[in-house]
């Protein structure tokens, strides 16, 4: 299909911002430039076609929110790790208890981290084991 000569008039600045895009849209020229602009500004327009136009855009969005909020879930987990660590060392190192003394402690910790829904840190459970009697847990 043959394509048409159209005028089209721009605003000067409208011009420029044009112009500043043509190789980030991969445009030859100002008129592939304007064809794809008025392509996606069409297809934004008819419901029927606003997938076709938008969905790489939308894909590319929730895949840079999805990717950031894994790196944040990540950088959390790696300091939940290192928290844990420090505690397992610290306790490992102040205490010498038997196998069944270490599956009841699991328990109990187990059932506190439900009752506390896991609003845990290693001073408050300190603070707590001073006030308890030596054997709680292992009932």
């Amino acid at each position: 299909m043959a394509k048409e000569q159209m005028t089209i008039r721009l605003y000067p600045e409208t011009r420029k911002r044009m112009d500043s895009w043509l190789e980030e849209s991969n445009s030859k020229n100002r008129n592939e430039f304007v064809e794809k602009a008025l392509r996606f500004y069409m297809g934004f327009l008819g419901t029927d076609d606003i997938t076709e136009y938008l969905s790489d855009v939308l894909v590319s969005t929730l895949r840079g929110i999805v990717a950031d909020s894994a790196n944040r879930t990540n950088c959390l987990l790696f300091k939940c790790a290192v928290e844990q660590g420090i505690m397992a060392h610290t306790i490992a190192a102040h205490f010498s208890d038997s196998m069944e003394d270490r599956r009841a402690l699991r328990g109990y910790v187990i059932d506190e981290v439900k009752r506390t829904n896991g609003q845990l840190n290693f001073e408050d459970a300190q603070d707590i084991q001073r006030m308890l009697p030596d054997d709680t847990w292992q009932d």
